[in-house]
């Protein structure tokens, strides 16, 4: 019951997420646009970067944002100096120019002027009109490891045998800007079946280890792992007239997961995940030759969570 009172509880968290900033990204020749876009990427992790026209061409940006929440920022190099360049952010009705000196002297342009962005929308967040909320990073060189804590309500659907609930507890690193490994255990309650006259009591510990890949950044983010489990499964069965038997197994998985994260604050987001695991070595548990418990040939797996962290 614990359990199912959580995912209604999910289900009303993700209904209330925060509105995410949505930066319109250009810059003006020879400046790329696409470059300051991966800059910002690495700073601020829940903000949507989209890249557009540069100014001045026929799909060229507009100067106002469009939409409610987004922001317009261009690179361009200083009017009346060679080597500086500046920052244009737009905010609604207000324009903010930030002057970066000497940075087109310089190899780390882009950094620079992403730093400059991050620094300036951080100024605003506390009065923005429209809610927006950035999530940033340390204002040093971008961090290409970080932890990342999970906390995950399951449902496990096998092909043969009773569904279960499950609280999934995983521990995290994030390798690089879009790949992450994962380790931790699903917690699951003990569960009891009758069967011919044998009362069965069946409990397991499923370990699990994944790699995976975000396969879109932004507001929100979608990604997919490979993952192996790894089991402990413990049986037990009592009936009159026999002696209790017991049993421990190991029941290997391993499968793929498919999953969507978004950022409702900054280092927390809420992630719903669908994986499908084949089981590779899963005995039928015998008492006197006769099978009281089923054995599964694949197990799907419906999570919805959250996850703190670098992402």
């Amino acid at each position: 019951m614990a359990l199912r009172l959580g995912w209604v509880g999910m289900l009303c968290l993700l209904a209330d997420v925060a509105q995410a900033a949505s930066l319109r990204v250009s810059a003006e020749p020879p400046l790329s646009g696409e470059r300051l876009g991966d800059a910002l990427r690495s700073y601020l992790d829940s903000a949507e970067i989209r890249i557009e026209p540069p100014p001045g061409s026929a799909e060229g940006i507009n100067p106002q944002p469009q939409e409610p929440g987004s922001v317009v920022v261009t690179l361009r190099k200083a009017r009346w100096s060679g080597g500086d360049a500046e920052v244009v952010l737009v905010d609604g009705e207000e324009t903010i120019l930030a002057r970066l000196p000497g940075a087109l002297r310089t190899e780390d342009l882009y950094r620079t002027a992403a730093l400059k962005v991050q620094s300036l929308l951080q100024r605003r967040l506390s009065a923005a009109p429209s809610g927006m909320s950035v999530q940033t990073k340390s204002s040093g060189t971008p961090s290409r490891v970080g932890l990342l804590l999970d906390i995950d309500i399951a449902m496990m659907v096998p092909t043969q045998g009773p569904s279960r609930e499950a609280l999934r507890l995983g521990l995290g690193l994030r390798l690089a800007q879009r790949w992450h490994l994962g380790l931790g255990a699903y917690l699951e309650p003990r569960q009891s079946a009758d069967t011919q006259g044998i009362h069965v009591t069946s409990w397991e510990l499923p370990v699990y280890l994944s790699l995976g890949y975000a396969w879109h950044t932004g507001i929100w983010q979608g990604f997919a792992e490979i993952a192996g489990h790894g089991a402990i499964r413990r049986f037990s069965a009592e009936a009159p007239g026999i002696v209790s038997d017991s049993d421990t197994t190991l029941s290997p998985r391993a499968g793929g997961v498919l999953g969507v994260a978004l950022g409702i604050a900054p280092g927390l987001r809420a992630e719903m995940r669908v994986s499908g695991l084949a089981v590779l070595a899963d005995a039928r548990y015998r008492v006197d030759g006769q099978v009281v418990w089923p054995a599964a040939s694949a197990l799907v797996l419906f999570e919805m969570g959250l996850e703190y962290g670098g992402h």
